[in-house]
C-alpha cells in the first residue's frame, strides 16, 4: 500500500504533536508492553462497496494483528462537525470489521490501569490476524 505524501505528513505531524493523554497511553502501549504491537496515528485505507471513493482515516492507536483501534476523545470532539466526522470514520472502520475502543481523556488521566485492562480484555476477543508488521 502506497500512502500519499500528504497523508504521511499529516500522520507525522499528529505523532509530533501528541496530546497529554496520548502521551500517557502511548507510554503504556509502546514496545509491546501489553503484548500487542501498536502504531500511533496510523493511516488506514478504507474502501467500501457502496462508495467509489477510497480514503484514508488516521487511527490514534492501531494494532494490525487484532484489527484493534483505540481513539481518544477530548474537548474538540464536542464540536458537532468533529463528532459527525468521527461517527463516519467509525462507521467505515466497523464496516471493515475493525474493533474500535473509545476513551475520554479523563479516563486516561484518572484511571490508566482500568483503560489498559479494558484494552487487554477486548484484544483477546478480537480475531488474531497474521500480518507483516
Amino acid at each position: 500500500m502506497i500512502i500519499p505524501d500528504v497523508i504521511k505528513e499529516i500522520s507525522r505531524k499528529l505523532r509530533q504533536d501528541m496530546t497529554p493523554a496520548e502521551k500517557i497511553l502511548w507510554e503504556k502501549l509502546r514496545a509491546k508492553k501489553i503484548g500487542l504491537k501498536f502504531y500511533r496515528q496510523r493511516p488506514i485505507l478504507v474502501s467500501t462497496e457502496y462508495s467509489w471513493l477510497d480514503r484514508y482515516v488516521i487511527a490514534d492507536f492501531y494494532s494490525p494483528t487484532r484489527k484493534l483501534i483505540i481513539e481518544l476523545d477530548w474537548s474538540v470532539h464536542e464540536i458537532k462537525e468533529v463528532y459527525l466526522l468521527d461517527l463516519e470514520k467509525e462507521k467505515l472502520l466497523k464496516h471493515l470489521w475493525f474493533t474500535i475502543l473509545r476513551f475520554q481523556n479523563d479516563e486516561i488521566f484518572n484511571n490508566i490501569y482500568s483503560v489498559i485492562k479494558k484494552i487487554q480484555t477486548i484484544s483477546v476477543m478480537c480475531p488474531l490476524l497474521f500480518v507483516k508488521e
